[in-house]
C-alpha cells in the first residue's frame, strides 16, 4: 500500500510538470531512432492531458490452474497520467505513466508510448487497434529492474473516454505464468 501512495505522489508530480519539462534532444541519435524519439517528444510537448484508470486483469483459464487463479489479483486498480496528440488522419500518439496493482498485489510501474488507429467518424463510437512500447517494473520479474515490452492494443473510444485492452502472453510456455487480458481506460481532461 505504501508503494501505491508513493506512486500517486509521483503521478501528481509528473502531471504538474508535464507541460514545462525540458525537451529531449533527438538530433544526436541515429536517423531511424531520431524519428521515433521526435514522435515521443512532440507528443509529450504538444499533447493534451489525460487521466489513466486501471481496472481489470483476466487470467485465462486455459493457462492457469483454478487454484492459482483464485490466488491472483483480478482487480488491477491504479492510475496514471498521459499526453496524447491526434494526427490529421485521426491516428493517436500517446505517452504515459501508469501504476497499478499487479496479479500478486504489488505495484507495477509502466512508462511508455502507444499508437492507435481508429475507424468511423470522431463523433461516434470508434473501434481502434494499435500497440504500446513500454518499460515495465515489477517486483516478481528481475527484482523490479525495468524491462522493455511491446503489446497489442484493442480499443473503443467515444468523445473523451477510451477503453483499452491488451493481451500479455505466456512467454515460457508453462502453466500459471502469463496469459492475461488487461483492461484500462483513458479520460481526456484538456
Amino acid at each position: 500500500m505504501q508503494r501505491l501512495r508513493i506512486l500517486a505522489l509521483l503521478v501528481a508530480v509528473v502531471g504538474t510538470y508535464s507541460t514545462t519539462a525540458p525537451a529531449a534532444e533527438c538530433a544526436d541519435l541515429w536517423e531511424w531512432l531520431n524519428t521515433g524519439c521526435r514522435r515521443v517528444v512532440d507528443t509529450y510537448q504538444k499533447g493534451s492531458n489525460e487521466i489513466l484508470v486501471s481496472g481489470y486483469s483476466w487470467h485465462t483459464p486455459w493457462t492457469w490452474t483454478a487454484e492459482k487463479r483464485a490466488e491472483e489479483n483480478p482487480y488491477a486498480w491504479g492510475g496514471g497520467w498521459a499526453r496524447s496528440t491526434e494526427r490529421e488522419n485521426g491516428d493517436t500518439d500517446t505517452v504515459y505513466f501508469l501504476v497499478f496493482s499487479d496479479s500478486h498485489y504489488e505495484a507495477e510501474f509502466n512508462l511508455g508510448y502507444a499508437w492507435t488507429t481508429w475507424w468511423r467518424p470522431r463523433d461516434s463510437l470508434q473501434p481502434g487497434l494499435g500497440y504500446t512500447l513500454m518499460l515495465i517494473s515489477r517486483q516478481d520479474i528481475w527484482g523490479g529492474i525495468p524491462f522493455p515490452a511491446i503489446l497489442p492494443l484493442v480499443s473503443l473510444r467515444y468523445d473523451k473516454v477510451s477503453v483499452y485492452s491488451t493481451y500479455i502472453p505466456n512467454f515460457n510456455g508453462g502453466i500459471n505464468n502469463g496469459s492475461v487480458f488487461y483492461v484500462f481506460g483513458k479520460i481526456a481532461i484538456d
